[in-house]
């Protein structure tokens, strides 16, 4: 908004001593001009602050990861004798480096009125760091006020419409998601024919996949579009998708417990 305001003012000055000293159609054009010049140079300004910015958020998730690769190095090297509370531990490095990281996002809010569009993508990224902290409230909050552009977002909607009950989630994807393609095509349209089978509803998670597969040639949306279509619906399984599908809370990692084999003394 101000970058606006002073492109206008700017404008508004040199067009007026443009037009007094050459004319009308002279003080028109370098009105322009300068609006333009003055909207560029102030962009470039904007660009550049809110890269270091940027660059603060990923240094403070670079250094929890490496913290977090630590203690897990540890665990291996030392086995810990609780290994509940081992994954306690390391999910509270990581919940402490979103914090921190949301925390980080406060910086950006001078710069709102400067640049319409950073405000939209700040609340994209507060929405999907709230998302992983399971702070649901705070996401549907967020939601209508972010870009629903990548497929994680979009994915997140998908799962927030379908927690609350709203009907208009069939409408959603056929307005947001249906012209995704490659892997983004594959989570969305896998995220929504789950949700399909969840709600009685085979048939439009078979023509979400059919169509998504057109395409995409991710291997777990093949698998699952083959068994949709030939009525095996118990058999779908997201779990290809690894860590993709179990960020988004839907189902919980299924994992074998490792079976203690005794060495017997001869």
């Amino acid at each position: 908004m101000y970058s606006i305001i002073i492109s206008l003012i700017v404008g508004a000055v040199i067009g007026a001593i443009t037009q007094r000293d050459l004319g009308t159609g002279w003080g028109i054009f370098c009105a322009v001009g300068a609006m333009l010049i003055s909207q560029i140079v102030i962009g470039l300004l904007i660009r550049r602050k809110v890269g270091k910015l940027n660059l603060q958020l990923q240094q403070i998730m670079q250094a929890a990861q490496a913290k977090i690769n630590r203690q897990m190095q540890q665990y291996q090297m030392r086995p810990p004798g609780n290994m509940r509370l081992a994954q306690q531990n390391l999910e509270k490095l990581q919940s402490d480096a979103v914090r921190r990281t949301l925390e980080a996002t406060r910086e950006f809010e001078p710069w709102y009125k400067w640049n319409m569009m950073l405000k939209k993508q700040i609340n994209t990224m507060k929405m999907q760091l709230h998302f992983q902290l399971k702070e649901f409230g705070k996401v549907d909050e967020l939601l209508p006020k972010c870009f629903l552009l990548d497929p994680r977002s979009l994915a997140i909607k998908l799962v927030r419409l379908y927690k609350n009950n709203d009907a208009s989630i069939d409408k959603f994807y056929d307005r947001k998601c249906k012209k995704l393609k490659g892997e983004d095509a594959a989570l969305v349209a896998l995220t929504y024919a789950w949700i399909k089978l969840r709600q009685d509803e085979p048939q439009k998670a078979v023509a979400a996949l059919v169509a998504a597969r057109k395409l995409s040639d991710n291997q777990t949306l093949i698998e699952n579009c083959d068994r949709l279509v030939n009525g095996k619906y118990k058999h779908f399984n997201n779990a290809g998708l690894g860590d993709l599908w179990y960020s988004l809370y839907l189902e919980e990692p299924k994992i074998k417990p490792q079976r203690q084999v005794q060495q017997r003394m001869y």
